[in-house]
């Protein structure tokens, strides 16, 4: 289950990734791309739900991402950390994805998809909204 979630965290960032040039996926072309890469099944419905929860929820997302990540404006975040914490984002708020599990998932993603720093700065912004949100909780 772990490496058909890990392969379904990947396809949904690479999904956002493409989303990025061409605009937000519909339900078809969401299912053409992911279908192309020829996951198993479970890592196409966790991919799925990933991107339509992001689709459903991108403004309160990137809000949280951009107020995070001082001096950093989303677009100047690259593409690849961008979409890795906007994907950890939904799995915390529309998943039973532990935020432990699903920090570290994406600070492994950024590692193998990103820069040098990629890991680094996710990891840092990401660690920050969590523990905000933490309190806020409390």
């Amino acid at each position: 289950m772990h490496a058909e979630r890990r392969q379904a965290r990947i396809l949904a960032m690479q999904a956002l990734c493409q989303s990025d040039v061409q605009g937000l996926p519909g339900d078809e072309q969401l299912s053409a791309f992911i279908a192309d890469q020829q996951p198993p099944p479970k890592a196409v419905d966790f991919a799925v739900k990933l991107v339509q929860a992001y689709k459903k929820d991108h403004a309160r997302i990137d809000r949280l991402i951009s107020d995070t990540a001082e001096k950093w404006d989303l677009s100047r975040i690259s593409p690849v950390e961008r979409n890795v914490m906007r994907i950890a984002l939904v799995e915390w708020f529309a998943t039973d994805t532990p935020p432990k599990v699903a920090l570290n998932e994406a600070i492994e993603i950024a590692r193998e998809f990103g820069g040098e720093d990629s890991p680094r700065f996710v990891n840092g912004v990401l660690d920050r909204i969590l523990k905000k949100h933490q309190e806020d909780t409390s």
